[in-house]
C-alpha cells in the first residue's frame, strides 16, 4: 500500500543535481530541496538505495516524512511562490 512522503535534502553542492534528478523521478518537486508524493514500499527501498549511492553520509542529509495519505497534510505558503525560483538546477 502506498504512503505519502515528504522528502527534504541538504547535500553538498556537488551532489545537488544528482540527488534532485533521482528524487524527481519518483516524487513531485515542490520547491528547492522539497519533494512529495506517494510511494509504494518497493519504490521507497529503490529510492533509498539510489540516494545512498550518491550521498556522502558524513556530509549530506536526506529526511523522509512518511504519512498515511496527503489528506493529513495541511500546508500554506509564505513569500515567493516556488515556481518563481530561477536558479534551481
Amino acid at each position: 500500500m502506498a504512503r505519502y512522503y515528504i522528502v527534504v535534502y541538504d547535500v553538498n553542492e556537488e551532489r545537488v543535481a544528482r540527488v534532485h534528478r533521482i528524487l524527481r523521478a519518483y516524487l513531485q518537486w515542490r520547491q528547492r530541496s522539497v519533494f512529495e508524493g506517494y510511494l509504494e514500499g518497493n519504490e521507497v527501498k529503490e529510492l533509498k538505495r539510489k540516494l545512498n549511492s550518491v550521498i556522502n553520509e558524513e556530509e549530506d542529509s536526506v529526511l523522509f516524512y512518511s504519512l498515511p495519505s496527503d489528506r493529513v497534510v495541511r500546508s500554506f505558503h509564505l513569500g515567493r511562490p516556488p515556481d518563481e525560483f530561477d536558479n534551481v538546477i
